[in-house]
């Protein structure tokens, strides 16, 4: 498979002031594959991976003290390997699992800067919110499900993938529905690796349904992991509710009717930790850095095709009759934009009117190139953008906006209209 964060991994490999690197993210969106390709293809004489899952022996190394030179001297004998500091890679994964490892990144940058050294887990933000964490000492890289671009090259479609890079202006009506059909397959099967493998391998619908079932319910086991925290209980109103509510605005009481807001908000917390949901702030547009604005917020799903598993929405007739991408009231195209444009680390907000009786609302706001960017989702090629206007002519400052749907490229005035398939981009 191709994943765009293989490149970010390059960088950080040749980097004079490299630190040590720890790739985050959600459970199996293919954290440990991609830094092992990284460690097969980029000229590393050894790749000595320690699981501390998988071995718990490994977790002795760290106990009697956090001296690097002690460590790695005992990680050699371990894995019979001489590990020598810029020659070969260190991977320690499923890191949430020995604390002391965590904490050792600290003294390898401090002591051993010229060491390859990448972590990986999940769940870390939960992990570890009570031991020290080495604050300034390590880099980030958070990874996400495949994105359109990436099921396309999964998908054998390279030449597809590389016309949607270019942005062509002109896309003839053949190769565009392609490309939508293409967009019809990745709503159903969605990012997470294993599905899109599976699919490639097989072309078939139902297997992949039951792969992503299987996923969904190892998230839910890590629900007991959060105990006593939250209730599990209020984490399976919350997933139930927000699925129902996805692309809509909504307060912490609507998420529930059998917790109280404080429980109910530290559920959503614990699940936008874990990365399965992200909450997606109302804002006031008085300027940089955007604030929050009132007591409603949106959320969206980590994955599209996990979020059509768990609603269990009946796509067979809308993937048919080729409906699909204005289905389920347009939220699909909304999660899939906010998806693609997360994949690429930019956060999302959104702008709605807090006054009584108004409805004015703009589905996302991104900040691009440190200015506020609008972006309004459109399922179809028509829909009102009231609320657009209205926000574009009282903040003059705001200097574009984009929209996106099932149109040809165009500007007018301020609105750039772009085809959604481009949302990654």
């Amino acid at each position: 498979m191709y994943r765009e964060k293989l490149s970010n991994l390059i960088y950080w490999k040749d980097k004079p002031n490299r630190k040590p690197l720890i790739v985050n993210g959600a459970r199996q969106v293919g954290k440990s594959w991609i830094i092992r390709e990284f460690g097969k293809r980029h000229f590393f004489n050894n790749f000595i991976e320690l699981n501390f899952e998988k071995n718990l022996d490994y977790h002795t190394i760290f106990k009697q003290n956090l001296d690097p030179k002690r460590i790695l001297l005992n990680i050699g004998l371990i894995t019979n390997r001489e590990i020598k500091a810029g020659r070969d890679l260190i991977f320690f994964d499923e890191i949430q699992m020995c604390p002391e490892a965590l904490m050792s990144l600290r003294y390898f940058y401090e002591e051993m800067p010229e060491l390859h050294l990448i972590a990986a887990g999940s769940l870390l933000d939960f992990s570890f919110r009570n031991i020290p964490f080495p604050v300034g000492r390590v880099e980030f890289e958070i990874l996400y499900p495949m994105n359109f671009n990436e099921f396309l090259m999964a998908r054998n479609r390279e030449k597809i993938a590389e016309l949607i890079k270019n942005e062509p202006k002109s896309i003839t009506e053949s190769i565009e529905n392609l490309i939508y059909d293409e967009l019809m397959v990745y709503y159903i099967v969605g990012g997470m690796p294993e599905c899109v493998r599976i699919f490639c391998e097989s072309n078939d619908f139902s297997l992949i349904g039951e792969i992503q079932r299987d996923l969904l319910n190892s998230f839910r086991q890590d629900f007991k992991k959060y105990s006593p925290q939250v209730d599990t209980d209020c984490l399976m109103d919350i997933i139930e509710n927000t699925t129902k509510r996805i692309g809509n605005q909504t307060i912490y009481s609507k998420l529930s009717d059998r917790f109280s807001n404080p429980t109910i908000k530290r559920g959503l917390n614990l699940l936008t930790t874990a990365r399965l949901l992200q909450k997606i702030e109302n804002v006031s547009i008085s300027g940089l850095p955007l604030v929050p604005s009132g007591k409603q917020f949106k959320t969206s799903f980590l994955d599209i095709g996990l979020l059509m598993s768990v609603s269990r929405f009946d796509y067979n007739h809308a993937f048919i009759n080729k409906t699909l991408l204005g289905a389920f009231e347009g939220k699909l195209a909304e999660q899939f934009v906010a998806q693609q444009i997360s994949a690429q680390q930019h956060e999302l907000k959104y702008w709605a009117r807090t006054e009584s009786g108004s409805n004015a609302e703009v589905d996302f706001i991104a900040i691009y190139n440190n200015s506020i960017t609008p972006i309004e989702v459109k399922a179809g090629m028509k829909g009102s953008l009231k609320s657009l206007h209205y926000l574009l002519k009282n903040y003059p400052e705001i200097g574009h906006a984009i929209v996106y749907g099932k149109f040809k490229w165009g500007n007018d005035e301020k609105i750039n209209f772009r085809p959604i398939y481009l949302a990654g981009n």
